[in-house]
């Protein structure tokens, strides 16, 4: 009996409005990438012959998601080979027939291949004959304390069929939820269930390793695309092969186009201008956003210089913003062309640039003539 083969992915949060790049062209592309990152998905879960494709919770932002949103995305998800299967996740949850969200696109799917689980309920299905049972933990709010997936350990479970459990929410461990709102669920109550494994949604970052072998129990693909600067992944789905012994093979794919990176970095003698003109050079990429931090000293002709590199950096990233606060560096040079030979800033400052590695105490030094002639 052949494999049966699933593609995994959640936290899709189609409609997101980054609303923080508001009046830049960033917002467009950033907003159309939700879309062509699912586009992906599917053409990969087509590419694979995926039996299965799988958004455990999140497909959309929140319910207020606007139906030419909800149009596009089933558009997209009915390109699919596979069987989709969409939970309810806290972002889009379903909590009754008058939600307008899962109202509109369970009608769009009607007669298509993409099941909208969002009862607490066993859903048979069959991989090349082979059934399998999706059991599905849908969320009914945002917030909740505790978990919803107790019905599943008692849900019979024929010894024919593969068993996979259905779940959005945080695993205690992986991310923080101090307060218990996002449906925590522990390692133990997932094993209690008696499924084979679990595909989840919630958490934004990846679980297993890649490089992990076996039966992990559970999946976290993460987000399909990265949707701020703290995210550094592309963003990945899982592709889970099982076999007829229940062994699973899974990798890691790559699904998102854009990329968001921070720069931290401090100006000084161990790093120059033209350490970081070489360094940015390899960045260049139309896909990026770029954020930088910039801090440290520069003489001022390499200042001017900076400030002149920062204002052209736009045309070779998707999005650049910077927080430079890059001074002026205190040496010898800086201080006989500011100062007057024999006053006291003068004799202070040459004072301490006779000494060793003076370079810190020279730009405290000059921050309080600073202070002072300010007053």
């Amino acid at each position: 009996m052949a494999a049966v083969r699933i593609l995994h992915t959640a936290d899709n949060h189609i409609g997101l409005k980054f609303s923080n790049y508001k009046g830049s062209p960033a917002q467009e592309a950033l907003i159309q990438e939700r879309f062509d990152a699912l586009q992906n998905i599917v053409y990969q879960s087509n590419s694979l012959n995926a039996h299965f494709l799988v958004v455990a919770g999140d497909l959309f932002d929140d319910l207020k998601v606007t139906q030419k949103d909800i149009k596009t995305v089933v558009s997209i998800l009915k390109k699919s080979m596979a069987e989709v299967i969409v939970l309810p996740g806290n972002h889009d949850y379903y909590d009754g027939e008058d939600n307008k969200l899962w109202r509109v696109f369970s009608e769009l799917i009607e007669n298509s291949q993409i099941r909208l689980l969002h009862e607490p309920a066993v859903f048979q299905t069959q991989a090349d004959e082979q059934p399998v049972y999706f059991y599905p933990a849908p969320c009914g709010s945002k917030h909740h304390e505790g978990h919803v997936i107790g019905w599943v350990g008692n849900a019979q479970k024929p010894a024919d069929g593969l068993h996979i459990g259905l779940a959005h929410g945080n695993v205690e461990g992986m991310g923080v939820d101090d307060a218990d709102r996002y449906f925590n669920m522990t390692e133990s109550d997932l094993k209690a269930a008696g499924v084979d494994f679990w595909l989840l949604g919630h958490i934004h970052v990846p679980y297993p390793n890649p490089n992990a072998v076996g039966n992990p129990g559970y999946f976290m693909p993460a987000t399909h695309t990265p949707e701020s600067i703290k995210r550094k992944i592309p963003g990945y789905a899982w592709f889970i092969e099982v076999n007829e012994q229940k062994n699973l093979k899974f990798r890691q794919l790559t699904t998102g186009n854009l990329q968001f990176s921070r720069q931290i970095l401090q100006f000084g003698r161990d790093f120059t201008l033209s350490d970081f003109q070489a360094l940015e050079l390899t960045w260049r990429n139309p896909k990026w956003v770029l954020d930088l931090k910039l801090s440290g000293s520069l003489s001022q002709a390499d200042l001017d210089s900076l400030n002149l590199l920062l204002k052209g950096l736009s045309s070779h990233y998707l999005h650049v913003s910077f927080e430079n606060q890059v001074g002026v560096a205190v040496d010898t040079h800086f201080i006989q062309s500011t100062f007057a030979e024999g006053t006291s800033a003068y004799q202070w400052l040459s004072g301490i640039a006779e000494q060793p590695d003076a370079e810190l105490a020279l730009q405290l030094a000059y921050g309080i003539i600073q202070k002072h002639q300010s007053r």
